[in-house]
């Protein structure tokens, strides 16, 4: 997929930076602001430095489709941010790469059917109707809740009954602290371009390590208590205990169950809870869009618990959802490796150069979306082209069915029990790690639900 004999290689332009560091400063400071400022000043094509390494920043549908989809071949996932992400998930369908990556997928993708993942809809209700009864106390005595941490909990649990076929309730602070400290330490080392070891036993070291045995101490006993019974559950992990490779007969090992299992709760229990707490903030500061979605809510359910045949119904339900995940998309950046060298957009790519797409930038490409900073689910009366929360192409996230079905469920029992207010004064500001936080939690009262 190279590009042999091009007589004429076009630099793409971008920030010029430091002599030795480029770029670095600009990038730990404020990432998502140089990304902004860099893709209006220079185009949609951005080239940075990392220090030596070579950044490219696409922020174009075509530039997307070429890297994600056509071309896809050439661009793979032996990236710097999936080597940091590999630390605490292994070589798992996140991070790898080539025929493991397919035989990954081959495995696991049956487990996500739409069929199977509508099954699992109950205790999706059930929990979060536990949540929201608990949330009563907070209603009659106006104490806030931080909703960010309250979306953490609820979620991790849910994954925890849903594809795990555990009851993790008593484990999700310990999780929650536990993933905190890991995705923070892994965003950080991301980076920085000299980056101490694993094995060296520097204070954010040992703290990762700590983490990380916590959660590997949670998942491994799940693990063994699936193994010991035996059964045919209908959760993820004893779908995957069950399944065999056509061409080897094997299983998965302890240690790949033990991979898969955690990329599910990264990436089953973080982003959604993530995307949840987005949507609940731009709410609070959007009332005739809150109106309007507590309207539909009243008309389809009326004052009843939602269940999966709901779903069709919930439309504009859906497009609120929708809205907050391109204002505010959980996964806010894509890394890819450039295998050969390429053009895009009439720019050299070096081979082995770093490519990012960011959603969070492109969502808000004023060629693609006027007023790109409002808060309109209407937009989405159509199907827009530059929308990517779930990234596209081959590697298009396998819990797509299950992340929407989950928020869709929720975020009407949650509109029809209450209505979450912002507390005044509490700072509301995206953190970039790796995945799209709040940087200071979400911290909301529980109001009675407007008429």
């Amino acid at each position: 997929m190279g590009v042999p004999g091009m007589n004429v290689r076009q630099i793409a332009p971008g920030p010029r930076g430091d002599l030795l560091l480029g770029n670095v400063r600009a990038f730990r400071r404020d990432v998502l602001g140089l990304m902004m400022e860099s893709a209006r000043e220079y185009g949609d094509v951005v080239r940075f430095h990392l220090g030596p390494l070579v950044v490219h920043l696409v922020n174009h549908p075509d530039h997307v489709e070429h890297v994600l989809q056509s071309h896809a071949r050439n661009y793979d996932k032996a990236t710097r941010s999936s080597a940091m992400i590999r630390s605490i998930s292994g070589d798992s369908l996140l991070t790898s790469n080539g025929a493991l990556w397919q035989r990954q997928r081959r495995l696991i993708q049956p487990s996500f059917h739409r069929q199977r993942v509508a099954g699992l809809a109950t205790d999706m209700i059930r929990f979060t109707a536990a949540m929201l009864q608990r949330w009563q106390e907070n209603l009659a005595n106006g104490q806030p809740l931080d909703i960010a941490s309250e979306m953490m909990r609820l979620t991790y649990t849910i994954v925890g009954k849903t594809l795990l076929g555990a009851d993790v309730g008593a484990d999700s602070a310990a999780v929650e602290h536990a993933m905190d400290t890991m995705l923070k330490h892994t965003y950080e080392r991301w980076g920085k371009i000299l980056d101490f070891p694993e094995f060296i036993p520097t204070p954010a070291n040992v703290r990762f390590r700590r983490a990380l045995k916590t959660v590997n101490q949670i998942v491994y006993r799940i693990i063994a208590e699936h193994r010991a019974r035996n059964d045919a559950g209908s959760d993820l992990l004893s779908m995957l205990l069950q399944v065999r490779d056509e061409q080897t007969g094997e299983g998965l090992s302890d240690s790949e169950l033990r991979n898969e299992t955690i990329t599910f709760l990264l990436a089953g229990h973080e982003t959604t809870a993530n995307a949840l707490s987005w949507t609940f903030y731009l709410l609070s500061q959007n009332p005739d869009v809150e109106r309007q979605l507590r309207s539909e809510v009243s008309a389809v359910l009326g004052g009843r618990l939602p269940t999966v045949e709901d779903l069709p119904r919930l439309t504009f339900t859906t497009m609120v959802i929708q809205e907050a995940m391109r204002l505010y998309p959980p996964i806010w950046a894509i890394e890819r490796r450039a295998i050969t060298e390429d053009v895009i957009g009439g720019f050299h790519i070096p081979a082995k150069s770093s490519i990012v797409i960011s959603p969070y930038v492109l969502h808000r490409h004023e060629s693609f979306w006027p007023r790109a900073e409002q808060f309109d689910p209407t937009r989405f009366n159509s199907r827009p082209r530059a929308y990517i929360p779930f990234g596209s192409g081959p590697r298009f996230c396998i819990g797509t069915e299950f992340a929407m079905m989950e928020a869709r469920l929720i975020v009407p029992m949650v509109i029809q029990a209450c209505h979450l207010e912002l507390v005044p004064g509490h700072p509301v500001v995206p953190q970039p790690s790796i995945t799209l936080r709040l940087k200071s939690g979400l911290r909301m009262t529980v109001r009675p639900p407007a008429p």
